[in-house]
């Protein structure tokens, strides 16, 4: 390990162990931040630091101690801000701390991309209940509620009435760390999203994607696909807008999450993030591209640049999370034959464990597991995709 890069890693659960184990693979020093529990990230760190991702002051008196080269995270925003202000005191590699704050906050990230002529929906914040009435009449309905904080589609409402808003608010507030909710005007459209590769402050390359999501009121994506079923000039369209976006509020070095909605042929950036995407997104694009997308997030946080390799191989495939169809204690996971052994089966996910306390889904960190396949079209492998995670079964205690 003499003369290794040291790379800091936030997070060691099912979302970021795959980014650990890539740098592991790569030969890196591997120093994980993350609370202390049973978390496989942890055991495969060369250097555990069991702590709060909100304590940045002694995440960076880590990172000084270690001398770290790099510091990246994957799937989550709450450690964003945290990386950001590494970035800026050890004059790292990503996306430097105001950015950083600015895209894990809805409301300071819809004012960044309105003043630089990005496409979004209209809205405002809401703190108190007295509030909502403004909402009710400069908005209307429907309008969607949103935590201002949360990933994980956590905290986000469709409010199709008036009587509805409160507690659609109330619910928002509850999943916000600050208590703070946007309510901004619904768009209706096709939702999409995209993984923006950005080297530097330039977009490098775009992988849009379809997006499958949960029934109003909660609105969640459950499953992923690739290639993007949209037009030509609506890709260019929406690739434009999101290079836009990236630029208006200063993303750099990183792999970039981007939810979008397209109104007519018009596309809207619902939001982005300056990290990577989460539910099997690392690996959708990755088969698609035929590259390693935990790869360029490592590369990008050490300053390496990228191999400009044929990052196009095309291979059309879908992924789908695992659900629990309500709360409860697992006593067994079944998984047939047929979905273990099926020849397209690319990868199968099983989180939970016999006593785990699990809750029907509702939002991403739900999933209590998910696949990934391929397919002769991308049609053919979200069926299938579907298909083979419903045949999942969970007997409760």
């Amino acid at each position: 390990m003499t003369g290794a890069k040291k790379i800091m890693i936030l997070g060691a659960g099912n979302t970021v162990t795959p980014l650990i184990e890539q740098a592991k693979r790569r030969g890196l020093v591997t120093i994980v931040v993350s609370p202390d529990g049973d978390y496989k990230g942890l055991k495969l760190a060369d250097h555990q630091v069991h702590c709060d991702f909100r304590h940045t002051e002694t995440i960076l008196e880590y990172a000084r101690h270690y001398a770290i080269d790099g510091i990246a995270c994957t799937g989550t925003d709450v450690v964003v801000p945290t990386i950001g202000r590494v970035i800026d005191e050890l004059g790292l590699y990503g996306t430097g701390y105001e950015s950083a704050v600015a895209c894990s906050d809805k409301w300071l990230m819809k004012q960044g991309l309105i003043r630089r002529g990005v496409r979004t929906a209209r809205g405002l914040v809401c703190d108190m209940p007295d509030a909502l009435t403004l909402a009710k009449e400069t908005i209307g309905f429907p309008l969607m509620s949103k935590a201002v904080d949360s990933s994980g589609s956590q905290g986000v409402f469709k409010v199709d009435r008036p009587e509805e808003l409160h507690d659609a608010w109330n619910a928002s507030k509850q999943a916000s760390s600050s208590g703070r909710v946007v309510l901004e005007e619904y768009l209706e459209g096709i939702e999409f999203g995209a993984q923006a590769i950005v080297e530097g402050s330039r977009v490098k390359t775009v992988f849009l994607h379809n997006d499958q999501l949960t029934s109003p009121p909660d609105h969640a994506p459950v499953g992923h696909s690739i290639p993007c079923t949209l037009s030509p000039d609506q890709q260019a369209r929406s690739c434009m807008e999101i290079a836009a976006a990236i630029e208006a509020l200063g993303i750099c070095d990183t792999v970039s999450n981007v939810d979008l909605m397209l109104v007519g042929d018009t596309p809207y950036i619902l939001e982005i993030a300056a990290r990577m995407g989460a539910t099997c997104l690392p690996e959708t694009i990755s088969i698609f591209g035929g590259f390693n997308a935990y790869d360029v997030v490592l590369s990008l946080a050490l300053g390496e640049p990228l191999v400009a390799a044929d990052i196009y191989k095309g291979m059309p495939n879908a992924s789908r999370m695992i659900e629990s169809p309500q709360d409860g204690v697992v006593l067994q996971v079944r998984v047939p034959e047929s979905v273990r052994l099926h020849p397209n089966l690319h990868r199968l996910s099983i989180y939970a464990k016999p006593g785990d306390s699990v809750r029907r889904f509702r939002v991403g960190p739900d999933r209590i597991g998910d696949v990934i396949v391929t397919g002769a079209s991308v049609n053919e492998a979200e069926q299938l995709a579907a298909d083979l995670a419903s045949l999942v079964e969970i007997v409760f205690a």
